[in-house]
């Protein structure tokens, strides 16, 4: 009799004990169990929010204006005559680890800013292995293309040749002033880079950086889709991943300028 009873405490013991050991692992923290209109992001520049559905929708104009609206030029041969004087292309050497101008190539050598500055960029290896992509006359920037479809970019204003500082062209999408812009570049790896620029005199500076890591899981923002401005303060997206539809991490943002 004693030894069913001593069995009996046990099983009842165990059982009492197994829902402990399933929730003994806490959940990860991502951006879906963050409260709708809460804060996930902040610093003294800009704050970032995720919203539902409805208040996005009640925000967004009845179109979007096209990204892709600046004019651009994809003919190299076109690109190069229009870019004479300013931007020296030829063909990379691998040997002398130089650019020969005197062969014909889509490599670049030097660049003449509009300040007059001479910027040699041979000296910089990464260019040594990009294609020319297009030139955007209007903004002064020539786009390249490096390894796995990266970004590379030369703001001809300036002389910058740092693409987290240029962006490219694509990603622009202007607040209703043009005050301010989204710009961004992809890096060769999965997610993009994203950044707000401030008008200051002719050219578009840095103002905040938008972090892709907001939680605990990291990489909550990848791909920014249906873009728009309601104001010159507040920036509207949806999140995206690679064209999947079902990442938890996907969703709607607001973000303010401060």
């Amino acid at each position: 009799m004693k030894t069913i009873q001593l069995l009996i405490l046990v099983l009842i013991l165990q059982g009492c004990q197994q829902p402990k050991t399933k929730n003994s692992t806490p959940e990860i923290a991502d951006s879906t169990t963050v409260e709708v209109d809460t804060a996930i992001f902040e610093n003294d520049t800009i704050a970032i929010y995720k919203i539902d559905s409805s208040a996005f929708l009640e925000n967004k104009p009845n179109s979007i204006a096209i990204t892709d609206t600046l004019v651009y030029i994809e003919d190299f041969a076109k690109a190069k005559e229009l870019l004479k004087g300013k931007v020296k292309f030829g063909d990379y050497d691998m040997d002398s680890h130089s650019v020969d101008t005197l062969k014909e190539g889509t490599n670049i050598s030097y660049i003449v800013a509009d300040s007059g500055d001479t910027l040699k960029i041979e000296s910089n290896q990464d260019f040594a292995y990009v294609g020319f992509v297009r030139y955007y006359p209007t903004e002064n920037i020539v786009l390249f293309e490096g390894g796995h479809t990266s970004d590379y970019a030369i703001d001809l204003k300036n002389g910058s040749i740092d693409v987290m500082e240029v962006g490219n062209p694509q990603y622009i999408q202007y607040s209703p002033s043009k005050k301010y812009r989204l710009n961004g570049w992809f890096p060769g790896q999965e997610c993009s880079d994203y950044f707000i620029q401030e008008k200051i005199g002719d050219n578009y500076k840095v103002l905040a950086r938008i972090p892709i890591h907001l939680t605990e899981e990291g990489f909550d923002l990848c791909t920014l889709k249906d873009i728009f401005w309601s104001s010159d303060r507040e920036l509207y997206f949806r999140n995206t991943y690679f064209g999947f539809e079902e990442d938890k991490r996907l969703g709607y943002f607001k973000l303010i300028l401060k």
